[in-house]
């Protein structure tokens, strides 16, 4: 499972960096969690719907550093150009068989609200991080 953990992780960051929809509506888990400086989403398609829009000004490109994995899960470190600069990131994901179950994002998001509206950064901020 090593192996494959690494990949979906890679593969995560890649479906970002396309806008690739499809890979991550295959990928993700239907009961997929994703916790961020932003806050928690419970489920893939409230996750994408309100991320996506946002995503889309403020990825112009991502790097991947460096991967490491164990069992069934990897961390993946890159780095998101933004209009207003590098944010280096880090997330942790958990995979379960084929499918990415949850991922936990660390980066410091100041560059990426300061790309985002307050009415953008609000549809983000539904709940309270654990």
């Amino acid at each position: 499972m090593t192996q494959r953990s690494a990949e979906l992780a890679e593969g995560w960051i890649e479906a970002w960096r396309r806008f690739d929809m499809e890979w991550l509506r295959t990928h993700l888990a239907p009961d997929f969690v994703h916790v961020s400086p932003f806050g928690r989403f419970d489920d893939r398609e409230t996750y994408l719907a309100a991320v996506e829009p946002m995503a889309r000004k403020s990825v112009m490109e991502l790097t991947i550093k460096e991967t490491i994995a164990s069992g069934d899960v990897a961390a993946v470190r890159f780095e998101n150009r933004t209009p207003n600069g590098v944010v280096e990131s880090c997330d942790w994901v958990r995979v379960e068989g084929d499918t990415i179950q949850e991922i936990r994002s660390f980066y410091d998001s100041a560059r990426i609200r300061g790309v985002l509206s307050a009415a953008e950064q609000q549809s983000l901020d539904g709940s309270i991080p654990e």
